[in-house]
């Protein structure tokens, strides 16, 4: 898609877990109205998170765009702009190559293009109801880390995918280039925003995909994946006030 007819004055890219919220889930109390002073001020604000469905607590914040999973699903005003599923065959290759015994102990979410279509396990129904699933954006397992690394080698095997590990219990396949680098970098080339006004936030190993793609990255937190960002706040609560400062200097907009 060709970008838009008129560019916007910046993309702000955010992280939600970590980043946004605490880890209670807690949000701060600033943070809607410095996100609502960026959109004023004529930037985009994107919301990149891994989760499967979006929270309720975002639903009162000046988003544009959203992506679920990563980047594996987009969308603009409730409308998608891109799905990058795993291929069928692939998501049955990497259910099969966890052990039966394994599935029957560990937890394993196979997250799909419908939020409501997640399937899940261990459940009774788990061995008839993933071989179902379509669309499958992600799948996520979680378990010991001995049994993960085994996994990983097992799933580093399989054709054009991602492997995310977000902690040392809890594993993530995603389709090749459905990692929140390239959704930045996608949604970027869409609305024709030069790169040195994309600002990025994040606290994860995920989200250091997006640092080649932002001119200037937020740390959230003390991640070594992230020590190439321009800026830093120690906690989500810090979050309001390095944004407010970044916009009146990126956008010249006062609060």
């Amino acid at each position: 898609m060709p970008p838009t007819d008129v560019a916007p004055g910046a993309l702000l890219a955010l992280d939600l877990d970590g980043t946004l919220t605490g880890p209670r889930g807690e949000v701060p109390p600033d943070l809607s109205g410095e996100l609502r002073a960026w959109a004023r001020a004529g930037a985009h604000l994107a919301l990149l998170t891994a989760r499967g469905r979006v929270p309720p607590e975002v639903r009162d914040w000046p988003l544009h765009t959203v992506t679920r999973c990563y980047g594996a699903w987009a969308e603009q005003a409730g409308q998608p702009l891109w799905s990058w599923p795993l291929p069928d065959a692939t998501v049955r290759a990497a259910t099969e190559a966890i052990p039966l015994a394994d599935r029957q102990v560990g937890k394993t979410l196979l997250v799909t293009v419908d939020p409501g279509g997640i399937v899940r396990g261990p459940h009774p129904a788990f061995e008839t109801a993933w071989p179902q699933a379509r669309g499958v954006l992600k799948i996520v397992r979680g378990d010991t880390p001995a049994r993960l690394d085994a996994l990983a080698r097992e799933w580093s095997a399989l054709c054009d995918t991602e492997l995310i590990r977000e902690r040392a219990t809890r594993l993530v396949l995603i389709r090749r280039g459905a990692g929140k680098g390239a959704a930045l970098r996608e949604l970027t080339a869409r609305l024709g925003v030069s790169r040195s006004r994309v600002v990025a936030a994040g606290d994860g190993p995920a989200d250091a995909a997006m640092l080649p793609h932002a001119g200037t990255f937020i740390r959230v937190g003390t991640h070594p994946a992230l020590s190439g960002a321009a800026l830093e706040a120690g906690c989500p609560a810090d979050v309001p006030g390095v944004l407010a400062a970044l916009r009146v200097r990126l956008l010249r907009c006062p609060a």
